[in-house]
């Protein structure tokens, strides 16, 4: 968008992602379904931006290590709430004692997380966040013309992206291998969302990103499973099913990046 300012571009991607931490507070307290995701992912923008775009800002009260420690209390709940859906999924009615050890420790995961969310340490991290998205203070690099400050992180990005895609092939370990694709892709994601007053490019980035982030995804889900019944249902035949699947899931992510 010709005319507007590097900062001005970033900093409504920002203010966006601070307003979510505020209104997913109270679900999350409430457990409403999905707002352990939610809230998730507004922490994880939020310290995207910050990584990438910290040389816009002249002052940041938000940082990103107490992001960092929001994102790991709600991962607790979270990771647990996806092995737990899934498997659900996979079940249909049956409901073995292995499953309902899991449904527990998810509801047990909440306490902690509930007195996390009432913590004088998150009402900071709010005020801090809605302070930042409220009284930028910007330097003078926010000031500079958008496409001439975030076209090139944006490819920088991506540039990096692809390197770790190429890691994969000579991986001593695929898995990690594509799960740090897959956060590579993720960062990239955030970072062309971010900036996404640049237009089409911007977009295209981010779509692209968003396509190798869910192929990747899906394999990570897959091994986390697979790691999960290995060590609590190990006669569960839902294993066999979730290594086939993983199979499945690998081989499209190489035709993909052979495609490429």
């Amino acid at each position: 968008m010709t005319g507007t300012s590097a900062g001005d571009g970033v900093h409504a991607y920002l203010a966006v992602q601070a307003a979510a931490l505020r209104e997913w507070r109270g679900p999350v307290i409430a457990r409403e379904d999905d707002a352990v995701h939610r809230m998730r992912v507004a922490t994880r923008r939020l310290r995207s931006v910050l990584a990438t775009y910290s040389g816009l800002y002249a002052e940041l009260p938000l940082t990103r290590r107490r992001l960092r420690w929001l994102a790991d209390e709600l991962g607790k709940v979270r990771d647990l709430e996806v092995l737990r859906t899934r498997f659900a999924k996979r079940l249909g009615e049956e409901r073995p004692e292995w499953f309902l050890a899991l449904e527990a420790q998810e509801r047990d995961a909440y306490g902690p997380l509930e007195q996390a969310m009432r913590r004088e340490r998150t009402a900071k991290l709010l005020d801090a966040a809605q302070s930042l998205a409220a009284s930028p203070v910007f330097t003078a690099a926010a000031a500079r013309p958008a496409d001439e400050v975030l076209a090139p992180i944006v490819e920088a990005s991506r540039q990096e992206m692809l390197r770790a895609l190429a890691r994969i092939g000579g991986a001593e370990d695929a898995d990690e291998a594509r799960h740090q694709a897959r956060n590579a892709a993720k960062r990239t994601r955030y970072t062309a969302e971010a900036a996404t007053v640049l237009g089409e490019g911007a977009e295209e980035v981010a779509a692209e990103a968003k396509k190798i982030q869910n192929r990747f995804g899906r394999c990570q889900d897959d091994a986390v499973a697979i790691a999960y019944l290995e060590a609590h249902a190990p006669d569960s035949p839902l294993l066999e099913d979730e290594r086939r699947r993983h199979a499945k899931h690998v081989a499209r992510a190489e035709e993909a990046l052979a495609a490429a």
